[in-house]
């Protein structure tokens, strides 16, 4: 081999220490944790594995129990009937209003009949410090008027206006409230059949997990 090729490649023939020394670092920094986790007792090691867990996937026992406690809390103060239901699920705590009980049909107003029902459920609200989702659906009947021109205009008018009634008790932080509406596109029911439509036309005030 010539001085001068020698010359012009010696950096490329020994880029490969860097990555092994890289290697090397990494594999000493995981001997390390592993050694410091053994050195650990049984207790600490438990409480390393909850927040290794609530770290990677935002979840922790600490979350369930308050979710159990929010359950209760609803349960106790909320009066359930076939228009109001409290419902499980990924989001959070879900309480269920039939449009029936709030609005007149094709229209967001909310009727005076329905003010008791918001009442005891902002009752409920000022109870917990949950952040809430509003959530406005409709069934797949179509609408277009000149106030709304599509269900689109019509489910989220409905859940801004639950927001306003709920912040104008002055109880709720607007802080907490987000409203969205979503149409006809997430059903709970078949919107082929009259009964099913008549479920698919509801209002979901969602209490969050913190």
């Amino acid at each position: 081999m010539n001085k001068e090729y020698y010359t012009n490649n010696k950096d490329y023939i020994n880029r490969w220490v860097v990555s092994y020394a890289d290697f090397v670092t990494m594999l000493l920094a995981l001997f390390m944790v592993m050694y410091a986790v053994l050195r650990i007792d049984n207790q600490k090691l438990t409480e390393f594995q909850g927040k290794m867990q609530q770290t990677f996937t935002g979840s922790s026992n600490v979350t369930k129990y308050q979710a159990t406690q929010v359950e209760k809390i609803l349960k106790d103060n909320l009066s359930q009937s076939k228009s109001v239901k409290i419902i499980k699920s990924d989001k959070g705590l879900i309480i269920r209003v039939n449009n029936r009980v709030l609005f007149d049909e094709g229209s967001a107003s909310i009727k005076s009949d329905a003010q008791q029902t918001l009442n005891e459920i902002v009752n409920v609200l000022t109870k917990i410090d949950n952040p809430v989702i509003i959530e406005g659906h409709t069934d797949s009947t179509p609408i277009k008027n000149a106030k709304y021109p599509s269900n689109w205009e019509l489910s989220t008018a409905r859940a801004t206006n639950i927001i306003s009634y709920i912040t104008n008790t002055g109880r709720i932080s607007p802080n907490r409230l987000r409203a969205v509406g979503y149409g006809e596109y997430m059903p709970i029911e078949d919107n082929t059949k009259i009964s099913g439509r008549m479920l698919n036309r509801r209002v979901d005030i969602i209490v969050l997990e913190k």
